[in-house]
């Protein structure tokens, strides 16, 4: 695992100025990602293209393995970050073909591999990556990211060149790019709590979609494309029981499992004792004499799973690892170090969780297993259920939905808000019904809450271009809720936590669940065989049933969570004053004064109000989100 950055200059023969402008600039780009990197760095500049790299050493330690890498006819140089499952695959074909290699890293395979075949040959590589392919002959700069979104790419348009990276951060202060805030791209940060490709808070810079490659050459328009169509239903689907279904899933994933423990650094599994990672810790044990597992443990039982935790690993083995910190409330600095690694706003507040966990994990391991994925490729939200039953409201006529919804927002409580919410998502427009419960303000809200410049348009949404982009239309509206969160909540919110929570810490996260067969094994499943009724990852209980002590499998399901209230502590009550009521807080620039001064008010409130959305989780997560929006914009120098 590694950080890239790199720039791609006007013109082919830059000025001695702008080359050592670019060296300059490159040079603090490697600073900047040190910590995805501590290994060792290396910086090629060929013609109007700079390349740098730091390295996490994980296959292939020796200097064979470095980057920069050079084909042995020098025409092509590769900067790459990730892990490619399959390489020793790919390496026998080129063998077969004649190639012969220095050394035993996936780095030199995929630059062999992608030196013959251009980005053709992108749709063969099995695993998470995000890489830069120069060919010095035609002085194209190939740019690609994996097709699950699990490493991330940026790009910047600057004085008629690119900068490029592996994290937003280093390209802040590339000189030239615009970093204005596009008024699109805050009303989806507010919508979601995150901010999916292409999108980025700064009009200059892009993330690379999953799957996608783009090309560019000094002195030319850049050109784009996708190597990999979006994740879709496979059909003809799988046939068979769901018994025999989990056989072949298990063959399936059990490979999965074997290509990610190949490593020359020590590896562990992230065992959260849910079904998902236990499964994975597992098929683990079957294949190394002593695994090593980690779990964050709480004193709230509501979020703690130790007991799960520990099960498996005596089951399986394991040499358990426990990690506290329920005791331990959130430091600013803390808060500080997850807002300035994410780069853009992100406010998923088990980071916290995530980053505790992975410094605790890198003093031991390198490398790291996890069951990331599997609740979005087998349908395991509980949410499905819910889903279901709004979509069988909202066949009702209109006038008895709005009647009914009336009558439950006229009592306060628990209950009879949750009734409310209900009838209000069963009035929506079927393509916001799909993700209504991932949206935290909806466009209509912000528009009385933004200053005009900044409120978004009331006839184009950018959220309800976002949810049409990614939707795939199935029979089955809650099948369809299914293939949006593959597409959006999996690369754009779980998987960018992990990876920049992870790479903080310096250690590298392997997901399994994502290898390309698995992925295309889930997708070849017919719905039912996922989710039934409210019974969710059908096919992966049963294999898991198989593996580990059955109460663990059929237990309610919890997330990777933090209680954030008591966890926030101090820190998150200064640091929601800064934001609502501070004369220096960034949001003034854009919230009315007024729309501030009552959210200062009204997400402050206690227990459950009459208004669909006025429960206590959704005005703390509010408050969450909107603290990390003024936090990340006073760290990168924007004040009211």
């Amino acid at each position: 695992m590694c950080g890239i950055a790199g720039f791609v200059a006007a013109s082919a023969s830059p000025s001695p100025d702008e080359r050592a402008e670019i060296e300059r600039e490159l040079e603090r780009m490697v600073q900047a990602l040190h910590h995805r990197g501590p290994d060792a760095r290396g910086i090629a500049i060929e013609g109007g293209v700079a390349l740098a790299h730091t390295r996490l050493a994980v296959l292939d330690p020796s200097p064979t393995g470095a980057q920069p890498m050079r084909s042995p006819d020098g025409r092509h140089v590769l900067l790459y970050n990730g892990e490619v499952y399959n390489f020793a695959a790919l390496r026998r074909e080129l063998e077969a073909r004649g190639e012969r290699f220095a050394g035993r890293s996936d780095t030199e395979v995929v630059l062999r591999w992608l030196a013959r075949e251009g980005p053709d040959g992108l749709a063969r590589l099995d695993g998470m990556f995000a890489l830069a392919l120069l060919d010095t002959a035609t002085g194209e700069l190939l740019l690609a990211r994996d097709r699950m979104g699990q490493k991330p790419l940026y790009l910047a348009a600057r004085r008629g060149g690119w900068a490029f990276a592996s994290e937003l951060r280093p390209l802040l202060a590339v000189p030239g790019v615009d970093t204005s805030i596009p008024p699109e791209s805050l009303s989806l940060y507010l919508s979601l709590g995150y901010l999916p490709a292409p999108f980025t808070l700064r009009r200059g810079i892009e993330q690379l979609e999953p799957g996608t490659w783009r090309l560019l050459r000094p002195g030319a328009a850049m050109r784009s494309g996708r190597y990999v169509p979006p994740l879709a239903p496979r059909a003809p689907f799988r046939e068979g029981s769901v018994e025999a279904l989990a056989e072949a899933l298990e063959e399936v994933l059990s490979e999965a499992v074997r290509d990610a423990l190949v490593a020359d650094v020590p590896v562990g599994v992230l065992l959260s004792g849910g079904v998902d990672s236990s499964t994975i810790a597992a098929l683990a044990a079957r294949r190394t004499s002593r695994l090593r597992t980690f779990a964050v443990v709480h004193r709230d039982p509501a979020f703690d799973e130790r007991a799960a935790a520990r099960a498996v690993a005596e089951a399986i083995g394991s040499d358990h690892t426990e990690v506290d910190f329920s005791e331990t409330p959130m430091e600013e600095d803390e808060l500080d170090l997850l807002v300035d690694h994410h780069g853009d706003p992100f406010a998923d507040s088990s980071s916290l969780a995530v980053r505790r966990l992975a410094v605790e994990m890198r003093k031991h391991v390198t490398v790291a297993l996890s069951g990331d994925g599997a609740d979005e490729v087998f349908a395991g939200y509980d949410r499905y259920a819910e889903l279901r039953r709004v979509c069988q409201v909202a066949a009702l006529p209109a006038p008895l939905l709005a009647g009914a919804a009336a009558i439950a927002r006229r009592v306060r409580g628990r209950r009879p808000r949750q009734i409310a919410r209900a009838l209000t998502m069963a009035r929506l427009p079927v393509l916001r019904r799909r993700y209504a419960l991932a949206v935290f303000f909806w466009p209509e809200e912000q528009q009385a809450l933004l200053r005009p410049e900044w409120a978004p348009s009331a006839a184009r949404p950018p959220l309800d271009d976002l949810l049409a982009a990614r939707s795939a239309d199935c029979a089955d509206p809650v099948e369809s809720a299914h293939w949006l969160e593959q597409r959006l909540l999996l690369p754009d919110e779980m998987l960018t936590k992990t990876d920049r929570m992870a790479m903080s810490a310096s250690l590298e996260i392997r997901a399994p669940f994502l290898c390309s067969p698995v992925v295309d094994f889930a997708a070849s499943l017919p719905f039912a065989a996922k989710h039934r009724g409210a019974e969710a990852k059908r096919v992966l209980k049963v294999l898991a049933r198989r593996l580990v002590p059955a109460w663990v499998v059929d237990r309610p399901k919890r997330g990777f969570a933090v209680p954030l209230e008591s966890h926030g502590g101090a820190v998150l009550e200064e640091a929601t004053r800064f934001a609502l009521e501070s004369e220096a807080s960034p949001l003034r620039t854009f919230f009315r004064p007024e729309a501030l001064a009552r959210l200062a008010v009204s997400l402050r409130a206690e227990g459950e109000g009459r208004d669909p959305e006025d429960s206590p989780f959704r005005r703390l997560h509010r408050r969450w989100i909107l603290v990390v929006l003024a936090r990340a914009l006073a760290r990168q120098g924007l004040g009211a």
